[in-house]
């Protein structure tokens, strides 16, 4: 008798770039890159007009910022939650929604704590462990819209959250009938790694966005911030050293990673059909991570050559693969 595999074993994907676009920072830097915004906007016309802002209420007192858009009633519904300081806004997001949107599907895209136009919303600083917040907004999304199916799609740290949203659905009745991670955040100390030793462009990108929306929460809150000391610093591990420390719940920054790390046996006795995208030429979440993840029959894996970091530009019109694959993924389930 054949032993079991104790290490997943990845599907392949029909993807194939483009010979311009097989570079993985040309794939990346093209997943947001502003020169690409009105084609995305364009096309996504019917999907950004029929949006709605909702305010989501959640239990504490928290707020979380949402835009709903109806493509039709008792229509399966799509919660996409974006990256580490993307937004509603975000290309890859406004690309999948507006897709799905016109294949029939409701759409709402869930920002984070502090990310979009929120950070009034609340007074506490997002950190990547304020998992309790999200599963409760998703939990208020379905108890709201009454959808024939939910789906959650994230991607990036957004895929991490929706994955650990997925952990627990059953546990908190939140009915997933799919949950589809694109690129996600696997291991924070390997992806804190990637971005030291990596392509510099990266690490100052997102300090550049994180700096920002660290002065808008002191701003909006003066009384109780005053990290200007601390933003002078253009180390990320320094920055988050400093701020885990402010926090005040994490021994340590290790401690803090932990909390979100999604390594290991974490997703075994995940219970919701779930679907795990990687890159291999990913320059930010090294794929080889997806072995480290558990092998679950309700987990389906995918690794693509190439792709970059939620990129997946696949013409010279600058149309993103992941449209197809994520419509291809809920398709199956939405019957």
């Amino acid at each position: 008798m054949q032993a079991e595999s104790t290490t997943p074993s990845p599907n392949t994907v029909n993807y194939k770039a483009p010979t311009w676009a097989q570079n993985q920072h040309v794939q990346s830097l093209l997943a947001t890159f502003k020169l690409r915004r009105r084609f995305v906007q364009h096309r996504a016309q019917p999907m950004l007009q029929a949006s709605k802002e909702v305010i989501i209420e959640c239990d504490d007192g928290v707020k979380l910022q949402s835009f709903y858009a109806q493509s039709q009633a008792d229509a399966p519904l799509v919660v996409l939650i974006h990256g580490w300081e993307g937004s509603h806004q975000s290309l890859y997001l406004i690309s999948c929604a507006s897709t799905l949107f016109n294949h029939g599907y409701n759409v709402v895209r869930l920002n984070l704590r502090d990310h979009g136009d929120s950070h009034h919303l609340n007074q506490e600083l997002f950190h990547s462990n304020r998992l309790d917040e999200v599963i409760n907004a998703v939990k208020k999304i379905q108890t709201k819209y009454q959808p024939s199916k939910l789906f959650l799609t994230g991607f990036s740290l957004g895929g991490n959250f929706a994955l650990r949203v997925a952990k627990q659905a059953t546990k908190h009745d939140i009915r997933l009938a799919k949950t589809v991670a694109i690129c996600p955040a696997l291991d924070p100390t390997d992806v804190l790694e990637k971005l030291e030793n990596g392509l510099s462009l990266y690490i100052k990108y997102f300090m550049y966005k994180w700096k920002r929306s660290l002065r808008k929460k002191q701003e909006l809150f003066p009384h109780l911030y005053d990290i200007e000391e601390s933003l002078r610093t253009d180390s990320m591990r320094k920055l988050t050293e400093e701020l885990v420390n402010f926090y005040g719940d994490y021994d340590s920054i290790n401690a803090y990673f932990d909390g979100y790390d999604i390594t290991g046996d974490y997703l075994s006795n995940l219970d919701v059909d779930t679907t795990v995208l990687l890159a291999k030429d990913d320059p930010i979440i090294d794929y080889r991570a997806i072995y480290d993840l558990p092998v679950n029959p309700n987990i389906e894996y995918f690794l693509s050559e190439h792709g970059g970091h939620c990129g997946f530009i696949k013409n010279s019109k600058l149309h993103s693969w992941l449209d197809d694959f994520l419509l291809e993924q809920l398709n199956l389930e939405a019957q």
